[in-house]
C-alpha cells in the first residue's frame, strides 16, 4: 500500500468531484465491496469521507454518483470464497500468510475484508478462526541503519511511472508527495526499468512577468507548480497538475530578436507538449504587464471547467 502523502496537491474543498468518484471506485475494487465511510478514510489517498459527504450532500448520494447501489448488500464476496482464497495462499506459501503475503498473492478479497469477516478487524484472530496459527512476527529489514526496505515496498511502481512519465514530476517532487526519500524513488525506478532523464539546467531567476503570473494564479486559487520539468526534455514556466495545463511566458527582449531559431524552438516545444496531451498557453511580457488578470482568466475558465 502506498504511504499517504503529507503533501496535498489541492485544498480539501478544491478536490474535484471526479477525483473522489475515481477514488471510491478504486477502493471498492480493492476491498471487493462497497466501502463504508470508515473504510474510505482508511484506504483513501485523497480526501476524506466527510468531504465526499459534503460535496454530494450525503454519503449515499456520493455512492450513487459513483455507480453503486447503497441499498444493496455490501458483501460482494462470500465467506466460503474468502476462506478458500486464504487456504490457497497458505498452501502455496507453506505457512500462514501475513497481510502482505495475502495482498501480494490474492485473487479475490482483501486483508481488511478477511480480518473484518473472521476476526473482528484483527488479522491474528482471523487466522485462528480459519484454523491457522498467527504468522510469526519478524523484524523489519535494516538497510544502512534505517528501515528503508519498508518504505521501498510502499512505493507503487505503476503510480511511480505515472508521476514521472505522464505528469512529468521530478524525483524530488515524487519523493515529497509519497513521503519517502529520493533514494527510495531512484531505486524503485531502477527496478521498474524507468529511464531516468538527466536535467542539466539551473533554476532561472524569476522575472517580473513570471512574478505577475504566479501572483495572479495564486490570487485566483489555481494550483500550479513553478519551473516544472516535463519528460526530462523541457522546463515549463508553470504547470497546473491534473488538468495538464502549461503556461509559458515569452519575454519581450528575446522574442523581439530577428533570430528565427527562437520562434522555431518555441514552436517545437509547444508541438511536443501538445502531443503529450498538455494544453499550452503562451503569454507575452507585454500582455501580462498590460492586464495579467485577463490572461489568467483564460486559464481559470479551463481549470474551472476541468473541476466540474
Amino acid at each position: 500500500m502506498v504511504k499517504k502523502s503529507s503533501v496535498q496537491p489541492y485544498r480539501t474543498e478544491e478536490i474535484p468531484r471526479k477525483f473522489l468518484i475515481d477514488e471510491v471506485r478504486r477502493i471498492a475494487k480493492l476491498l471487493v465491496k462497497i466501502p463504508t465511510m470508515k473504510e474510505f478514510d482508511a484506504h483513501s489517498q485523497i480526501g476524506k469521507a466527510v468531504t465526499c459527504e459534503k460535496k454530494f450532500h450525503g454519503w449515499n448520494n456520493f455512492l450513487i454518483a459513483a455507480g453503486f447501489e447503497p441499498g444493496s448488500s455490501r458483501q460482494l464476496i462470500s465467506s466460503d470464497d474468502l476462506k478458500s482464497e486464504f487456504v490457497r495462499i497458505a498452501s502455496m506459501l507453506g505457512r500462514t500468510p501475513t497481510t502482505d503475503d495475502f495482498s501480494e498473492n490474492k485473487r479475490v478479497g482483501s486483508t481488511s475484508t478477511v480480518a473484518a469477516r473472521f476476526g473482528d478487524g484483527n488479522w491474528d484472530k482471523a487466522c485462528r478462526v480459519l484454523g491457522f496459527s498467527p504468522p510469526k512476527k519478524s523484524k523489519p529489514p535494516k538497510m544502512g541503519g534505517w528501515n528503508k526496505g519498508i518504505k521501498l515496498a510502499k512505493v507503487n511502481l505503476d503510480q511511480l511511472r505515472h508521476f514521472y512519465e505522464a505528469e512529468g514530476m521530478s524525483m524530488g517532487s515524487i519523493a515529497a508527495k509519497l513521503g519517502v526519500g529520493i533514494g527510495t524513488v531512484r531505486r524503485r525506478m531502477d527496478e521498474a526499468g524507468i529511464i531516468v532523464r538527466r536535467h542539466h539546467y539551473t533554476q532561472p531567476v524569476q522575472t517580473l512577468p513570471e512574478t505577475l503570473l504566479y501572483h495572479e494564479l495564486e490570487k485566483q486559487r489555481i494550483p500550479f507548480m513553478k519551473q516544472q520539468p516535463i519528460d526530462g526534455f523541457y522546463v515549463v514556466d508553470a504547470l497546473v497538475p491534473g488538468a495538464r495545463i502549461v503556461i509559458e511566458v515569452d519575454g519581450d527582449y528575446w522574442h523581439r530578436q530577428t533570430d528565427p531559431n527562437i520562434a522555431r524552438r518555441d514552436q517545437k516545444k509547444t508541438k511536443y507538449l501538445e502531443s503529450r496531451g498538455y494544453i499550452v498557453f503562451r503569454f507575452t511580457e507585454s500582455e501580462l504587464k498590460a492586464d495579467v488578470s485577463k490572461c489568467v482568466d483564460k486559464v481559470s475558465a479551463l481549470w474551472r471547467d476541468y473541476k466540474r
